[in-house]
């Protein structure tokens, strides 16, 4: 049983995140403090493990608070709640020995996911105690997406990763990257973990859909890299390893080659490759559009892992051939463009935002996650033909419910003749388009009579009622009760 400090000024804050940890029978126990000052004194009292500090407290703020309480106990493990998701912040964060961040309000698959890491961490470290001198250590570390970006694009200083590195106890500043497709999360741990080719590595790494980049620091990289190169892995697995890196600067470097020697070897279905300067392709605007064409192609598709293995590709290539990083936004921009317009127009109901011109970090994720979201829409597409544009049907009665919307209006969006249209209705909204609208309509109605600050026909109004008569017989058809009985009763229907 670990102990978890949550400390934040908004107590249903702490009380959301005490029930989460309740009702997932998590091996923690949590005390509160509304504030900094009474986080220190029961960080003092009660030495928790996990600490959720609320960034802005009165008084003593989230971030005194976290040195405070890093100076009684340098093991906590520090997490920062806060309204706002800047990059700025993750960088402060680290500095201070933040092992993460949550956005407010908290998500609860984000709180279980990064507990479940914190718990993971702790665990190791309690196994390795007890573990006789001269086994394996291994410190095996989950990426955030934000911060593995950020080390990939070259977009953190060397302080800030040290500072990363040391809170996960990896002092040595030499070793190589890995990227690894088709292979497992579970296996990779068990391949670094149980294998006893590999002792005393340091290891992080990012997953990501296709593929899992990892970073092993030891001063014996080439000889750990020929051991891999003879690792006999699953016949899906493909494996490309970078230049070696001697200082955390050089990590960047480690991870784009890495991620080009992968490329090589998928393509030529190798299960290891090492990165040569050989490797490097002379920029062929050719070769590049073919590339960009095969990738929206696969999309089209679903192929989701092959569109993503052209789009690290087109990447890498632009990359190592721009000598100025601004040459290379502007291609790759180019190059989103014309795959957003394509993909927008070819389908439906997709509207996904164009790119912006930002850093390539950003372009990247932007490119992933558009084939990510298409290639799931085809597919579901595939699957039920309408379900994705019912489902669009009714978040866009949701947000235009005050509107005079008709049958065909709603009908001639998604395409679908309005006949068949009030046909599938029925199917995928389990009544009628009017019935359907109707329902939204006045359960919204309902709100606003609850909260008794507008007229009844002002309510109508706001619920694309035109007339105040009609929206009262209707309001009493649905609950039984007139408007203005309902609003100065406040019945609870």
């Amino acid at each position: 049983m670990y102990t978890l400090l949550i400390a934040d000024d908004e107590h249903l804050e702490c009380d959301a995140i005490e029930l989460l940890v309740e009702r997932a029978h998590l091996p923690l126990r949590c005390i509160k403090a509304k504030n900094g000052n009474e986080a220190v004194e029961l960080a003092r009292q009660y030495n928790p493990e996990i600490a959720f500090l609320d960034i802005r407290m009165p008084g003593l703020d989230g971030i005194e608070a976290a040195k405070q309480i890093k100076e009684l106990n340098s093991d906590c493990q520090i997490v920062f709640l806060t309204a706002w998701s800047t990059f700025e912040l993750a960088q402060q964060a680290i500095r201070l020995g933040a092992s993460e961040y949550l956005v407010k309000p908290v998500q609860r698959k984000d709180v279980y996911d990064l507990l479940d890491q914190l718990i993971a961490h702790l665990d190791e470290i309690k196994l390795s105690e007890t573990q006789q001198a001269g086994e394996i250590r291994e410190v095996l570390n989950l990426f955030s997406r934000e911060f593995f970006a950020a080390l990939k694009f070259n977009r953190l200083s060397e302080e800030a990763m040290r500072s990363y590195f040391l809170m996960q106890d990896i002092r040595t500043e030499e070793g190589f990257a890995l990227v690894i497709s088709g292979m497992s999360e579970d296996n990779l741990r068990s391949l670094f973990q149980q294998s006893r080719l590999y002792p005393r590595l340091q290891i992080c790494y990012f997953a990501s859909i296709d593929r899992i980049t990892v970073l092993i620091f030891t001063a014996q990289g080439a000889k750990v890299i020929e051991q891999l190169a003879g690792h006999q892995g699953e016949s899906r697995m493909y494996i490309g390893s970078g230049v070696l890196f001697t200082g955390f600067s050089g990590i960047p470097r480690s991870i784009s080659t890495a991620s080009i020697a992968h490329t090589y070897a998928y393509r030529h279905k190798m299960r290891f490759q090492r990165f040569s300067d050989a490797l490097l392709e002379p920029k062929d605007s050719v070769k590049l559009q073919e590339k960009s064409l095969g990738m929206l192609e696969h999309t089209l598709q679903g192929n989701r892992e092959q569109a993503r293995m052209l789009a690290h590709e087109i990447i890498d290539n632009i990359q190592s051939n721009k000598l100025r990083e601004e040459d290379a936004i502007e291609d790759i921009y180019e190059r989103c463009m014309v795959f957003s317009y394509e993909l927008n127009k070819r389908i439906s109901l997709l509207n996904y935002p164009k790119p912006r011109k930002e850093s390539v970090m950003e372009q990247e994720i932007y490119l992933m996650d558009f084939i990510d979201l298409a290639c799931s829409a085809i597919l579901q597409d595939k699957e039920d033909r309408y379900k994705r544009s019912f489902a669009f049907v009714d978040q866009y009665l949701r947000t235009h419910y005050q509107e005079q919307l008709s049958v065909e209006q709603v009908a001639t969006i998604i395409g679908v003749n309005t006949k068949y249209f009030s046909q599938l209705c029925k199917t995928y909204l389990g009544s009628s388009f009017l019935e359907y609208l109707t329902s939204i309509r006045m359960e919204k109605a309902k709100e606003l009579l609850d909260a008794n600050e507008l007229t009844i026909k002002e309510v109508a109004e706001l619920t694309g009622f035109i007339d105040g008569n009609y929206f009262s017989r209707v309001f009493r058809q649905n609950f039984g009760v007139s408007p203005s009985s309902y609003k100065e009763k406040g019945e609870g229907l």
